[in-house]
């Protein structure tokens, strides 16, 4: 029994023995050789060349038409506020009629209504080398202003057509019987045709209305070039 134990541990290490020197003569593996990987040439850059350049502003001045406003008032003709269109206005606890001093008794009014200026559209300003292509404005002749006939009721008569003139004195009248004597004055009245309107109580004016065309610049835009006629083949 203790011979085979002996033999059985001698084997052990014969083994052991026989495993080492295996382990060390067994070569060792070469470690990996890094493959460097030359860049490629990059090609020259082309030059650049640096122009430099002056961009100039334009110069702007005000708009002709609105003035900068960047709107421009339209006339329309509508009904006088303060005689409701009759053209007359009463005064005093008598009632008694003049004629309008807001309208001048046509019983009509401008009133200025205002809207985005079309020849800026509602800038307010425009470059100074378009202005100085406009062109004097045909439907005022460059005044800026129109003179309109319009009718109005006569100062003078109020709107009548008649004036009132007297004509008569005062007479007396006494009575003896009956009490103290009295006297008493009457004057006569004629109407008359007014002299200032013929009787017609209304007068021709002409008012001063500012050019609707170029809204009070006298100057316009020059109308649009033409394009030239085809050519014929």
């Amino acid at each position: 029994m203790n011979t085979r134990y002996l033999l059985l541990g001698m084997a052990v290490l014969l083994g052991a023995g026989t495993l080492s020197i295996c382990r060390a003569q067994t070569p060792a593996q070469p470690l990996p050789v890094p493959i460097i990987v030359a860049p490629k040439p990059m090609a020259p850059k082309a030059a650049v060349e640096v122009v430099e350049t002056t961009v100039s502003k334009p110069k702007m001045v005000w708009c002709p038409a609105c003035r900068g406003r960047k709107t421009v008032g339209v006339e329309t003709e509508g009904q006088c506020r303060s005689c409701a269109g009759t053209g007359k206005l009463k005064s005093g606890l008598s009632k008694t009629e003049s004629v309008c001093n807001f309208c001048k008794g046509s019983g009509k009014a401008i009133t200025m209504i205002p809207k985005p200026c079309p020849v800026c559209q509602a800038k307010g300003v425009l470059d100074a080398a378009i202005v100085e292509q406009f062109v004097s404005c045909t439907n005022c002749s460059g005044a800026k202003m129109l003179e309109v006939d319009t009718t109005v009721s006569c100062p003078t008569c109020g709107g009548t057509g008649k004036l009132v003139k007297g004509i008569g004195g005062g007479g007396s009248f006494g009575g003896k019987s009956g009490g103290k004597g009295g006297s008493s004055s009457m004057s006569l009245t004629q109407e008359q045709p007014c002299p200032f309107c013929s009787g017609s109580g209304t007068m021709a004016k002409k008012i001063r209305k500012v050019c609707p065309t170029c809204y009070g610049a006298g100057i316009v835009p020059p109308p649009p070039a033409t394009p030239p006629p085809p050519k014929s083949e």
